[in-house]
């Protein structure tokens, strides 16, 4: 779907429950990172279990002290072995006490700093 549509099935969900809508665009935002930035099998495991709902995915964006504002970002990530280490705070995530899948922003030491 586009932007648009999904926007627009977001916003008649709102006008009923709000949290409702919340919980299918933090799941949107979620999947679309995957799909953009993920690697082909991170596409193909993690797309097909969140999309089907067999599992919930979340969306890690807000800091304390700047907000929803990616560019001010003080999260940092640190290639280790088997992942990153993940150093900073987050608020605020949206179905992070039960999602199986988190989508962290990020600044990677690693790559100067780029989110």
């Amino acid at each position: 779907m586009t932007n648009l549509e999904i926007g627009s099935i977001v916003y008649e969900m709102a006008r009923k429950d709000g949290s409702i809508a919340t919980f299918v665009l933090v799941s949107n935002l979620g999947s679309q990172v995957v799909d953009s930035l993920g690697d082909q099998e991170q596409r193909k495991r993690i797309l097909s279990e969140t999309i089907n709902m067999d599992k919930y995915i979340c969306f890690g964006l807000t800091e304390a002290n700047n907000g929803s504002d990616a560019t001010s970002l003080k999260t940092t990530a640190t290639k280790v072995e088997g992942g990153y280490l993940l150093n900073g705070d987050k608020r605020w995530i949206g179905q992070g006490t039960f999602a199986e899948y988190i989508v962290v922003w990020a600044r990677n030491e690693a790559d100067g700093n780029r989110i």
